[in-house]
């Protein structure tokens, strides 16, 4: 069985994956923004740092008596600045942020230097400078690695005293600042994504109450009621299904109307030739010579012919109720007619009647050949039956514009004005003593023309008769 997907959980999940996304990708970016600003602001830092110290230290070796050697630590440089003394650590315990002393901030013993001369010789550096010398005597920035660090170092060169200073910071502070900034960056992030969360799944579940309204409309409904929904909340995307929804009670009404109306109705019609035949039957027993006995029994079967004739009808009526859209095609409208013609020409031969069929070569239309069968069938019946012996019966077929005409004609007595209007009534029969019809002809053959689109007209004829015209669609050309 496949697993019943939640919407409100796909919606959830979704937005939120996609938000996550979103703010993880804005982070990274001010990020990876973020630090190479940091990374500018430090390279202006170190070349500005270099610069005052070169200054510095010009003063400084033209004071001295000698030049110093072999990498001479210049204790100035953080003498000033002790580790951990009673006044910085009073500092660190008020302050907010520990990196900040009395002094200055502790980031600065990661700016070291070194002075060399033009042989490359380290003369003096600074206590946390490397014993060796850091990269290339060339003015300018440089990265190189010494100690398990990365350095970034700014050269220039002492035109006067011939010197090289090299100024230079370790990764640490780098590293440590753009961490926290990274921190400080996704650290809103995921404290405001709880929240996004609560208010995404708000907006979900409210966005979803008309759904859930109409699923709690539907499931207490009772079966029996196909009245339309009206929901109170309205909702643009819902609005289509509520209408599909409503259409479909509507059509199930009236298929329900229809099936109640036909149930009753057969039930009714149905009573009589069962009264009949008991009637018969009873004759036949009591039947005190042998012809009365085969009087009673020929009766019977005329009743069992109309009683099979209407439950053959009400079938035919029954599926053709609940037909609705038809699947069309191309029929040789002449070759069918034809058809129909051969299987009713006993029926006309047994009353001396005539029958023709009156065409100009081959007519096509567009309908469903079975059903069709079954409603000139009808038709051509119903003028077979209610036409007087060695009465004619004519069929016409002929081009009318983009449709094509259909007519039967008979020279029969006709249909009284007043009964005009409801001959194609179920059950109704304009003369019940006449024929062994049931009502349902017409009927059928009204229902089946509704389902291909065609136009019925029904009008006495002048010289006499009934005429019966229909407009069935042509095939596109």
């Amino acid at each position: 069985m496949s697993r019943v997907r939640s919407i409100r959980r796909f919606l959830l999940s979704g937005i939120l994956a996609l938000v996550s996304l979103s703010l993880a990708i804005s982070g990274l970016i001010g990020y990876l923004q973020a630090n190479h600003e940091m990374e500018e602001l430090f390279d202006a830092r170190l070349a500005q740092s270099a610069r005052i110290t070169n200054q510095l230290l010009a003063t400084y070796l033209k004071q001295s008596k000698t030049l110093p050697a072999d990498g001479t630590l210049y204790q100035e440089w953080t003498r000033k600045n002790p580790d951990n003394g009673p006044e910085e650590q009073g500092f660190n315990l008020r302050g907010e942020d520990r990196e900040l002393t009395p002094y200055g901030h502790e980031f600065e013993r990661n700016l070291t230097f070194q002075l060399a001369d033009d042989e490359g010789r380290l003369l003096l550096r600074s206590p946390s400078a490397p014993p060796r010398l850091l990269g290339k005597l060339t003015i300018g920035f440089d990265t190189v690695r010494r100690d398990g660090h990365d350095w970034r170092t700014f050269t220039l060169y002492n035109q006067g005293e011939q010197t090289w200073l090299i100024v230079a910071e370790r990764d640490d502070e780098r590293s440590e600042l753009a961490s926290k900034m990274a921190t400080l960056t996704m650290l809103p992030l995921f404290i405001t994504l709880p929240f996004l969360l609560g208010l995404l799944w708000w907006l979900v579940t409210r966005g979803l109450a008309p759904l859930r309204q109409l699923t709690q409309a539907i499931g207490e409904r009772h079966p029996a009621n196909l009245s339309p929904l009206n929901l109170a909340i309205k909702a643009e995307e819902l609005t289509p299904l509520v209408g599909e929804i409503n259409r479909l009670m509507h059509t199930l009404a009236d298929t329900l109307e229809r099936e109640k109306q036909f149930t009753n109705e057969a039930a009714h019609e149905l009573r009589t030739p069962l009264a009949v035949l008991r009637i018969h039957s009873e004759n036949a027993l009591a039947a005190q010579d042998e012809a009365s006995r085969r009087q009673s029994l020929a009766k019977m079967l005329l009743a069992l012919d109309r009683s099979d004739r209407l439950l053959r009808q009400l079938l035919t009526q029954a599926r053709i109720d609940n037909q609705q859209d038809l699947v069309l095609e191309r029929v040789d409208l002449g070759q069918l007619l034809q058809g129909c013609l051969a299987a009713l020409t006993p029926l006309a031969l047994n009353k001396e009647q005539q029958i023709s069929l009156e065409r100009s070569g081959r007519v096509e239309i567009m309908g469903q050949p079975t059903l069709l069968e079954l409603m000139f069938g009808n038709l051509i019946d119903n003028a077979l039956r209610y036409t007087p012996v060695g009465g004619v019966i004519a069929v016409a077929v002929e081009p009318s514009g983009n449709r094509v005409r259909v007519t039967v004609s008979d020279n029969g007595p006709g249909i009284p004005a007043e009964a005009m209007a409801r001959l194609c009534e179920r059950f109704f029969r304009v003369n019940p003593q006449a024929g062994d019809g049931v009502g349902l002809g017409m009927a059928i053959v009204r229902r089946i023309a509704e389902l291909h689109g065609a136009d019925m007209s029904i009008h006495n004829r002048p010289e006499g008769g009934l005429e019966v015209s229909l407009l069935l669609p042509a095939p596109p050309i």
